[in-house]
């Protein structure tokens, strides 16, 4: 006969509260979104991502913009709105691209691109966590520090989508 007298303990092994609910929100907010963008703007947004972070890198320029806007902002949020509107111009060019009609496809695997949105999540996250300060991104991490905001894990989320990619076909 089972003991059940310990299914209690399961509930404070999860901790099922406030932390996991946003998870399962993300988790379908994330299907959603990589549903219906498809496979090829799928691969446009990663490709975006590492237009963008490469654009961040090599910026030579955000002195000047802060000095342009009054030293008001911090340099990390600078950053920040550089990359992010970095990205979006660039998906928009990739879009309207030949990129675009080179990477069409009707075969695609819709696990693959669950995975690969996913990764690009974390990819971006990992990106603009590395940039805000130390003390900021403790945190704001919510205890994932170790995993999306060291140098290790930028490393991590740049290479993890690559492999992907080749998955993606049926």
């Amino acid at each position: 006969m089972p003991n059940f007298d310990n299914l209690s303990a399961i509930s404070s092994i999860s901790n099922f509260g406030p932390g996991w609910l946003f998870g399962i929100l993300a988790t379908v907010a994330i299907s959603l979104f990589s549903l219906s963008i498809g496979r090829t703007r799928a691969v446009i947004s990663l490709l975006s991502i590492y237009v963008a972070f490469v654009i961040d890198r090599i910026f030579p320029y955000f002195k000047e913009v802060d000095k342009i806007i009054g030293g008001s902002v911090e340099e990390y949020w600078l950053r920040i709105g550089a990359f992010l509107a970095s990205y979006a111009i660039v998906f928009f060019v990739f879009n309207f691209s030949f990129i675009r009609k080179k990477l069409s496809s009707s075969e695609y695997s819709l696990f693959g691109i669950m995975i690969l949105s996913v990764l690009q999540l974390g990819f971006i996250g990992s990106i603009m966590f590395n940039m805000f300060p130390r003390p900021l991104a403790l945190e704001w991490s919510f205890g994932f520090y170790n995993y999306i905001a060291t140098s290790t894990a930028l490393f991590f989320w740049t290479i993890a989508p690559l492999p992907i990619l080749l998955f993606i076909r049926k």
